[in-house]
């Protein structure tokens, strides 16, 4: 077994590795600094569909049984979910550690990405005031979780801040807010000397916690980043009775449903909420919980605003032009005149 181990490469860990070198482009000090971020981002956006697919399958195999785990060859496939956890893990870090680097770059280039306790210059204050009252204030739901309450289900494509709030006399409350998705996860603030500006859209909902919250009579509260990944594999029904086509149809409604395979939190949130959401979400294969930075969701890093800094991005690359072909009507038609 050992030596089969070293001649084949696992397919789902051979993928991991794949990706591994998408974070070395983010890494890349050549890479242009924006496009660097859009590399995490490209990272991170891969990972979850790593987890949807290829994750969720594995582990269908190891909840199927012990016949199950033997399915994958030279690794049963209980092994490789932990292999997997651990490799993810790392590259988790290694993601937030290359971005800790390009953000104090960016801050060399005079482009500055604040937290919410970082906000000092009165136009930001009065700005991130404003923003919410207009924006998202209106998009916002607050879900107030107790043990009597059953957890509404969360989307696998959102992000949730989970909220705790330390009543004077009471037991602890807890809520859930979920990042709405139809406004940019980036808020470009005012230019203030020259230097440009931007909030995280999770930070600037951190800022109005106070707002959100104030009919409890709380002595402290904390929000921290949660993220559920759900299976999304395909399962096609075998009934001769049924086309393809509503097979097909009836699988993909059922993935909306699929039963989670990973939940990352932020590796600072208190150890009392965590077991507070892990129980009301019945998580209990600690194979799928990964601890993560502050920030999830990092696929949206792929659209982090330009800022006119075209020195920070790629160089547009011109087609060149070929005599014969125009863009004003059908390139398919033009080519099936004549050879180019």
């Amino acid at each position: 077994m050992t030596d089969q181990k070293e001649k084949y490469i696992n397919r789902e860990l051979s993928w991991l590795q794949f990706n591994a070198r998408v974070l070395q482009e983010a890494e890349d000090t050549t890479v242009p600094l924006i496009e660097r971020l859009r590399f995490l981002g490209i990272f991170s956006n891969n990972l979850d569909e790593f987890f949807k697919v290829r994750y969720a399958t594995v582990k269908r195999i190891v909840d199927a049984g012990k016949g199950g785990r033997k399915a994958l060859g030279v690794y049963k496939a209980s092994e490789l979910l932990e292999k997997i956890t651990e490799e993810v893990i790392k590259q988790q870090s290694e993601s937030l550690r290359i971005l800790a680097i390009i953000h104090k770059k960016l801050e060399k280039e005079g482009i500055v990405i604040l937290r919410e306790d970082q906000i000092e210059n009165e136009v930001h204050k009065e700005f991130i005031k404003n923003f919410y009252l207009e924006t998202i204030g209106p998009a916002l739901v607050a879900i107030i979780l107790n043990d009597e309450i059953k957890l509404p289900r969360l989307e696998d494509t959102a992000a949730y801040l989970a909220v705790k709030m330390s009543l004077k006399k009471e037991e602890n409350q807890y809520g859930l807010l979920e990042i709405p998705r139809n406004l940019d996860r980036f808020v470009v603030l005012p230019k203030v000397d020259e230097k440009d500006y931007i909030i995280m859209l999770d930070d600037l909902i951190r800022c109005n916690l106070h707002a959100i919250f104030n009919i409890f009579n709380y002595e402290d509260i904390e929000a921290h980043m949660i993220k559920i990944t759900r299976d999304a594999e395909l399962d096609i029904e075998s009934d001769l009775g049924k086309s393809f086509l509503e097979k097909l149809s009836k699988s993909v409604k059922d993935r909306e449903d699929g039963d989670p395979v990973r939940f990352v939190y932020d590796k600072m949130i208190a150890p009392d909420t965590l077991d507070f959401l892990m129980n009301k979400m019945e998580i209990e294969d600690h194979d799928s919980v990964i601890p993560g930075g502050r920030y999830h969701n990092r696929k949206d890093y792929m659209s982090f605003p330009s800022l006119g800094r075209n020195n920070l991005l790629y160089k547009t690359v011109k087609p060149i032009p070929i005599k014969g072909i125009t863009l004003n009507c059908s390139m398919f038609e033009t080519v099936a005149q004549r050879d180019f």
